[in-house]
C-alpha cells in the first residue's frame, strides 16, 4: 500500500508528492485554504467492499457509520446491494438516509437512544432497533404503542467473550456497558412475547475491535446459537437474522500489502455449521474505512532536544485524536524520503501536552515545510474531529477511481465555526 519510488512516496500506485501539490493548489485556488487535509481513495473503498463480499459469501453487511460518515463515502457503500448501515444516533440515521441507504437496510444500535431517536427510527420504518437494556425495550414498546405500530427489535447480548485488544475498544465482556445480561435476555423475551407492539427479528453480539482471530467470533456464534434455541421456546415466529457484529482488525504497521490478516474462509465454514437456516450479518467499520484514508500534513517547525528532534506539524489532536485517546499507532511517512534518518517526536500545535502523534519515531530526515502522510487514518479520523482550540474542520478530498480529485467536505470557515453561537 505504501512504497517509495526514487524516494517519492507511492500510495496504492499513486505518487503522493505530485498529487498533494495538485490538491493543495486546488484548495488554495478555490477556497483560499493552505493547510492540511484528508485524502480518501475511491478505488480502495470499492476493493475493501468487494473483499468482504467475496470472502464472506452469503452474508449481509451493515456498515458501521460511526467509523467514517462522510456522505460521499456513505453513498458509495449504499450502492452495494449487500450493504446496509449500522447507525448509533439520530444524526447518523439522517446521514444514512441522505446518502441513499434504504430504511429497510438500516439498523440502530447504541446504549442510550433518546425518545426522539426511537420515534424517528419507527417513523422511517428502519429494519431494526438493537436493544441493549430492559428500560430501552420498555421505551420502544411504549412509543410504538402510542404510534399504533409494531417495532422490529433485535436483542444485543453480552457473551462475556475475551478478545486480545485495547481496553478502550472491548465491548463483549460482562463489565462493559454494552448488551443484555442473561437475566435481562430472559426478561426481554417475556416482554416481547406479551407485547402487541414488539417483534423480535434478530439476535446480535459485538465483542470489540481489532480482532485478528476467528476463534472469538466462533465462540460468539455458538453463544448466540444457544440463545436462538431459547428464543424458539418463547417466540412463536422465526427470527430474520443473527449478527456477529464487526471488529475485523487492521494492521496499522503494515506498509505494504492490504493490511488483511484474517481467516475468513475458516470463519465462514464454522458459522455455516452452527447456523444453516437464518441470515448472518456482520457490521464492519474500521476494516473498510481505515485503509482508504490518509491525513496529509506539513512540518511547521523543528525544535532540537537531547537525543531527538521535535517536529511540530500543522495537524493536531482536534483533527486525529486516536493516538492520544487510544495510544494508537499510525505510520507517519515523508512524501519525499532523504537518505539520513533521525529520531523525532511528532507533535501538533494544540495547547495540550497530549497533542502528540508519535514519540521517538525513526523517520528519514525532515525539513520545515515537508509534507507527511499519516496512514490508515480513514477510520475514526475526521468523524471524531472537533473545533478544540477554535481550529476549523479541515477539508476532505476524494481521489476517484478515474484519477480525478473531488472535494467532499469544504474547509470550514471561521464564520461557520461560530455561526451557531450567540453573544
Amino acid at each position: 500500500m505504501f512504497t517509495y519510488n526514487h524516494d517519492n512516496l507511492v500510495w496504492h500506485g499513486v505518487a503522493l508528492p505530485e498529487l498533494t501539490r495538485s490538491i493543495a493548489d486546488k484548495l488554495l485556488r478555490e477556497y483560499q485554504y493552505s493547510g492540511h487535509f484528508w485524502l480518501y481513495s475511491e478505488q480502495l473503498l470499492n476493493e475493501r467492499l468487494k473483499l468482504l463480499e467475496q470472502q464472506l459469501p452469503g452474508c449481509g453487511f451493515y456498515y458501521s457509520v460511526k467509523s467514517q460518515s462522510n456522505l460521499a463515502l456513505l453513498a458509495q457503500i449504499a450502492a452495494h446491494k449487500r450493504f446496509g448501515a449500522d447507525v448509533v444516533s439520530g444524526g447518523e440515521l439522517y446521514r444514512a438516509l441522505k446518502a441513499g441507504f434504504e430504511p429497510g437496510k438500516i439498523v440502530f444500535a447504541g446504549v442510550g437512544k433518546s425518545e426522539a431517536e426511537i420515534q424517528s427510527a419507527l417513523d422511517f420504518q428502519i429494519r431494526s432497533l438493537h436493544v441493549e437494556s430492559i428500560s430501552e425495550l420498555k421505551d420502544i414498546a411504549r412509543i410504538a404503542s402510542a404510534k399504533g405500530v409494531v417495532a422490529s427489535v433485535t436483542l444485543r447480548l453480552n457473551p462475556d467473550v475475551e478478545v486480545d485488544t485495547h481496553r478502550h475498544i472491548t465491548t463483549g465482556k460482562e463489565e462493559n456497558k454494552f448488551g443484555l445480561s442473561e437475566n435481562d435476555f430472559q426478561l426481554s423475551l417475556k416482554l416481547i412475547a406479551s407485547s402487541a407492539n414488539l417483534k423480535l427479528v434478530g439476535l446480535q453480539a459485538h465483542i470489540g475491535s481489532q480482532i485478528f482471530d476467528s476463534a472469538p467470533y466462533i465462540e460468539t456464534a455458538n453463544f448466540l446459537s444457544e440463545k436462538y434455541a431459547a428464543v424458539r421456546q418463547v417466540i412463536s415466529y422465526p427470527l430474520e437474522y443473527i449478527s456477529l457484529g464487526g471488529g475485523f482488525g487492521v494492521k496499522y504497521e503494515n506498509l505494504e500489502g492490504d493490511a488483511v490478516n484474517f481467516d475468513f474462509a475458516g470463519l465462514v465454514e464454522a458459522i455455516r455449521k452452527i447456523f444453516s437456516d437464518i441470515e448472518i450479518h456482520f457490521e464492519p467499520g474500521r476494516f473498510i474505512s481505515a485503509p482508504l484514508g490518509i491525513l496529509l500534513t506539513r512540518v511547521r517547525h523543528l525544535k532540537e532536544r537531547t537525543g531527538k528532534t521535535i517536529a511540530i506539524i500543522d495537524a493536531a489532536m482536534n483533527d486525529l485524536i486516536r493516538p492520544m485517546l487510544y495510544e494508537a499507532y499510525h505510520p507517519i511517512l515523508p512524501l519525499v524520503r532523504r537518505a539520513a534518518q533521525h529520531t523525532y517526536d511528532v507533535v501538533g500545535p494544540v495547547c495540550e501536552s497530549t497533542d502528540t502523534f508519535a514519540t521517538k519515531r525513526r523517520l528519514s530526515e525532515l525539513a520545515e515545510n515537508d509534507w507527511l502522510a499519516v496512514g490508515y487514518a480513514g477510520a475514526y479520523g475526521s468523524c471524531m474531529s472537533s473545533n478544540f482550540n477554535s481550529r476549523p474542520l479541515i477539508p476532505e478530498i476524494m481521489l476517484e477511481a478515474s484519477g480525478t480529485v473531488r472535494v467532499i467536505r469544504k474547509p470550514q470557515t471561521l464564520e461557520q465555526m461560530v455561526s451557531l453561537e450567540l453573544t
